[in-house]
């Protein structure tokens, strides 16, 4: 695995059967150190995942290149780190941010879902720690003369599903080339009111792209101090379901009988 040089890219011949991937880091400059220590294990297996195939001559086998653009505002981050991927003539776009706990394996089980646009679960680092799948709601507006679309959170996800949904959010996701590069620029940056993950999904859904998240897949996302997962959100749901129970109990200000039922005659 090395870094991306778009040029230097280009003039190397692809062999025969090799997916070329680039993996982006849209870097902010406050990495943890779990995420920190959990990036260099996963490079680590992407290394090895490059030379095992080349040396058992798999085909199809992966070359990744390694770009990272950091400490500027992410949908800028993100912008350049697609246009160096298409520059460069990848076939796959592979981002991850820098607040992400994956497991080694999450680029192949992405990439077995063979998806234009696929994201693992993951979920809002701040409470109530949202699932970040989202369906969409578009239109126009008479009154701007204006298209608009609004985004609802999908809470009642399907789990350990493939799911098909409007939008994702990118703390990690895997898009194809083909789908990158029919969506123009600029395309995160945007004064719409939504992220700029959100508005990516849009702009490719309207170019005939399918958007998924596979909830099989999970991301951790690093809070403070905890590390936010599926199974952290769910144990704090039933948490707070208990506690609202403890502390206010049940409606019990009135207790006497109801007022008999009233029936009105003709009018």
């Amino acid at each position: 695995m090395e870094d991306l040089k778009p040029e230097e890219l280009k003039e190397l011949k692809k062999e025969e059967g090799v997916i070329r991937v680039a993996v982006g880091i849209a870097h902010e400059g406050m990495t943890g150190s779990e995420a920190y220590c959990n990036r260099m294990w996963f490079f680590k297996h992407l290394g090895h995942l490059e030379e095992r195939g080349k040396l058992k001559k798999q085909t199809p086998r992966f070359e990744f290149y390694h770009i990272t653009v950091g400490r500027v505002l992410t949908p800028f981050a993100r912008e350049e780190i697609a246009k160096r991927a298409i520059d460069a003539g990848v076939d796959y776009l592979l981002m991850i941010d820098d607040d992400m706990i994956c497991d080694a394996d999450l680029f192949e089980r992405l990439y077995e879902d063979n998806c234009d646009i696929v994201a693992p679960l993951a979920f809002t680092r701040g409470y109530p720690h949202k699932p970040v799948l989202y369906s969409c709601v578009d239109g126009w507006d008479a009154t701007a003369q204006k298209e608009y679309f609004i985004n609802q959170t999908v809470m009642n996800y399907p789990k350990n599903k493939l799911v098909e949904c409007d939008a994702v959010g990118f703390g990690a996701v895997l898009i194809k080339a083909d789908c990158l590069k029919s969506v123009p620029a600029p395309r995160f940056m945007s004064t719409c009111g939504t992220g700029e993950d959100i508005f990516f999904c849009y702009q490719a859904k309207r170019k005939g792209f399918r958007v998924f998240m596979d909830t099989r897949v999970k991301l951790g996302h690093v809070g403070h101090p905890a590390i936010i997962t599926e199974d952290y959100v769910e144990a704090v749901k039933k948490r707070d379901n208990m506690e609202i129970e403890k502390l206010h109990g049940e409606y019990t200000k009135y207790t006497g009988e109801l007022p008999p039922v009233c029936v009105l005659g003709d009018r």
